[in-house]
């Protein structure tokens, strides 16, 4: 059994998205930083109130050292970076 969780992200900057398969364990600041970097979606890592994300099945705010799996994150999660 895979540990690996297949998300769909949302980027309203371009108003693309795109299915994800992530592991379960990554954490909310891991996979903001790898998004970040990959799509370019100019968020400051270093402010804490600009370093998050958000999903829906389940509603969920996504930030901090938690993991994914933690946070409730599962298959079929769509997680949206909405413009700053």
């Amino acid at each position: 059994m895979s540990d690996n969780i297949i998300v769909l992200f949302r980027n309203s900057k371009n108003n693309k998205e795109i299915d994800l398969e992530v592991p379960g364990n990554l954490t909310a600041n891991e996979l903001i930083y790898g998004l970040n970097e990959s799509f370019n979606l100019g968020i400051n890592m270093d402010k804490p109130k600009q370093c998050f994300l958000r999903a829906d099945y389940p509603k969920a705010l996504i930030r901090g050292e938690k993991t994914l799996e933690e946070l409730g994150i599962r298959n079929g999660t769509i997680i949206y970076y909405d413009e700053r």
